[in-house]
């Protein structure tokens, strides 16, 4: 088979723009705007400016992720799952009480989209700031300060009643009981103490 010149021309253009369009980066920030940042606000949240937030904002979300998979390929893979197939058993943070579960975006973005969105929040998020003023909170959250009726086990509505005070909502705006039926590890339907010391283990929230 012969080339001409023009024929070789073609061929060495069509073959060096799809190298441009393979090496072509992801704009990760204009992407969260567009597709994450209307749940997840990128903006530094204090515990009594959440009561009109439509999700967790990015600080928390990353917080808690990195406090169960600290290293970073843990970690995306981790939330590129999560992002595209959402479950309660992968939940990491009881906010889906109050905020749901989140939508799988697998139609919205594709893996490679979600997996640069979660490689740019594992090195952005958390703030310091937001990890001290969260460290701080913690400070002084017992089993004694949940279990209001000293019955020695915390209830569903305890446990509702106690986030609802430490993140300034209102209680009745949680949707339902979804992350305390997965700390229940014996779903009878109260925390004993060994349940709640796993769980702040695994992490507070």
């Amino acid at each position: 088979m012969k080339f001409t010149a023009n024929s070789i021309t073609i061929i060495t253009l069509i073959t060096l723009s799809c190298i441009e369009a393979s090496s072509e980066k992801i704009d990760t920030r204009l992407l969260y705007k567009n597709k994450c940042k209307i749940c997840h606000t990128t903006r530094l949240v204090t515990l009594q400016g959440k009561g009109n937030l439509t999700g967790p904002p990015a600080d928390e979300v990353m917080l808690h992720v990195k406090e169960k998979y600290p290293e970073k390929e843990e970690a995306v893979k981790f939330m590129v799952d999560y992002i595209m197939d959402p479950s309660v058993t992968k939940a990491l943070c009881a906010s889906i009480d109050k905020f749901g579960l989140m939508p799988s975006m697998k139609n919205t973005i594709t893996p490679n989209e979600a997996k640069a969105i979660s490689e740019m929040m594992f090195d952005t998020f958390p703030r310091e700031a937001f990890s001290k003023m969260e460290m701080q909170s913690r400070r002084g959250i017992t089993f004694k300060t949940i279990d209001r009726n000293g019955d020695g086990s915390i209830s569903p509505e305890e446990f509702k009643l106690f986030r609802a005070k430490r993140n300034n909502i209102d209680p009745e705006s949680f949707r339902g009981n979804l992350y305390f039926q997965k700390v229940d590890l014996d779903h009878n339907g109260k925390m004993s103490k060994d349940e709640f010391q796993k769980m702040r283990e695994g992490r507070m929230r």
